[in-house]
């Protein structure tokens, strides 16, 4: 019994170390470097990195996982040059300035995280905040929570030298 267990441990682990790829299949790819999309393409995925673009749809193996967008159009992933993750634009924001509190505003960025990376941009750039969106680029950075590339300022700057969260601040900042 004991040497089935080792034996069932070792092939266990053995399958667990076979790299498991993941192949997108696209029915159109708009790649950014040529000019026209290119039809009926596979993405292979390894370690979260793309590692081939292959013609026509790639067999999978017993281990990989597949994505079917035969379908759809694949972009590369978008940018967004100016967000602020700590809230969005909606009927109540004026009152969530004075009804919440810090942890409000940083659980609802958590959301804001997932579904802006959910809808395809892969990389943002905050242009400041409370502090709550470097706490929130520090928790995507470890893997605790999902969301895009984030650049981030943990106060922003008016184009006149005015700075907001100035209370902060040293003199020199505050022109």
């Amino acid at each position: 019994m004991r040497k089935f267990f080792f034996l069932f441990l070792l092939l266990s682990s053995s399958l667990l170390l076979t790299a498991q790829k993941t192949l997108i299949w696209c029915g159109s790819l708009i790649d950014g470097i040529s000019n026209e999309p290119k039809n009926n393409m596979t993405i292979v995925i390894e370690k979260n990195k793309i590692v081939a673009v292959e013609n026509g749809f790639s067999k999978a193996g017993p281990a990989d996982k597949t994505i079917d967008l035969k379908t759809k159009t694949v972009t590369p992933g978008w940018i967004d040059m100016h967000v602020h993750m700590e809230h969005e634009t909606n009927p109540n924001r004026y009152m969530e300035t004075f009804t919440f509190n810090p942890a409000d505003f940083a659980y609802q960025s958590v959301k804001f995280s997932e579904v802006t990376l959910l809808t395809g941009f892969t990389t943002v750039r905050d242009l400041g905040g409370s502090g709550v969106n470097i706490s929130l680029r520090n928790a995507i950075n470890k893997g605790w929570i999902k969301g895009p590339r984030y650049h981030g300022r943990s106060f922003y700057c008016h184009y006149r030298r005015t700075c907001g969260s100035h209370q902060w601040l040293p003199q020199r900042f505050n022109g």
